[in-house]
């Protein structure tokens, strides 16, 4: 049986997105063109791997036994693209990043730029949504998450612990009810997240700082909240390396705040590639170089 690895390419990627079009979607290439490569990848398999029902696709007995195995050939051969294709020192490729909305949009975004003048040929994808990736999926390479790993393929470490405290903007603290204590929160606004949209339960921030706090403005994401709190929608909890590069944000009762940790995740064959090694000590780099805007508030905030 002659099958080359192509073929093998859209099965994965099939069987990753349950759907011939998010399959195309993401190889850059069209829906017929999918369905005609995973026909001809049936046929020389003689058994059928894929089968379409109206919730989207889902693998046959054949192609979930199939899957270990692609995927395997799939880390050999990325990493035989990269040992070999990069002789000449210079990494290139596309490397997929998810981190939470706040690190991603206000610590990482303006940084990546770092690492691309370093390696002009790599491509960066970053994904800084309220919500979590698959690596064992290869929706993203590298996943940064607020809890330890839990899924044994997947390596671990923790990058960093990093503190949330009260935020308000001066206008609205100006035009408020005077905060002396946790007692006196009761009688403020405050910005939060929606309950049933969180993507992770250690966003409950309120439920540890002050339970009986109400929050009439919510957002599923931080960056809104933020915004909200500078434009004196009211309190809300932010972290303190967002806190950092807004003037117009004061912190409130700044004795009380509260600890997270950052973890990077990334599977362990994908750890393998230069390109992925390369973007993990960097991001580690930056974020431990940088460790006194993850643990205080700046001077003038005091």
């Amino acid at each position: 049986m002659e099958q080359n690895w192509d073929d093998i390419r859209f099965f994965l990627a099939v069987s990753r997105s349950k759907s011939f079009v998010a399959a195309a979607t993401h190889l850059k290439t069209t829906h017929s063109t999918v369905s005609r490569r995973i026909t001809a990848l049936e046929a020389a398999l003689e058994t059928k791997l894929i089968v379409r029902t109206e919730k989207g696709c889902r693998l046959t007995t054949a192609g979930e036994q199939l899957l270990p195995l692609a995927e395997k050939l799939e880390a050999t051969v990325l990493e035989f693209q990269e040992t070999i294709g990069g002789n000449d020192k210079q990494l290139s490729g596309i490397i997929r990043l998810g981190t939470p909305d706040g690190l991603g949009n206000c610590f990482l975004a303006p940084r990546l730029c770092l690492l691309q003048r370093k390696h002009p040929r790599l491509e960066i994808e970053l994904i800084a949504v309220p919500r979590y990736y698959s690596l064992s999926r290869r929706e993203v390479d590298i996943l940064i998450s607020l809890n330890r790993p839990t899924v044994n393929k997947v390596v671990g470490r923790r990058i960093t612990r990093y503190k949330f405290g009260l935020f308000a903007s001066q206008s609205y603290l100006d035009s408020s009810e005077v905060i002396n204590s946790l007692n006196d929160l009761s009688a403020h606004s405050f910005v939060g997240y929606i309950d049933d949209l969180m993507y992770d339960k250690r966003l409950r921030f309120f439920d540890e700082l002050s339970p009986e706090v109400h929050t009439s403005l919510r957002s599923s994401g931080i960056i809104a909240q933020m915004n909200a709190l500078k434009a004196g929608a009211g309190i809300g909890v932010l972290p303190y390396f967002m806190a950092h590069t807004e003037k117009e944000l004061v912190p409130v009762l700044p004795e009380k705040y509260l600890e997270r940790e950052f973890w990077l995740q990334v599977h362990p064959d994908s750890r393998q590639l230069p390109r992925v090694r390369e973007t993990i000590d960097f991001i580690i780099d930056q974020m431990l170089s940088n460790e006194a805007l993850f643990l205080s508030l700046p001077v003038s905030k005091r």
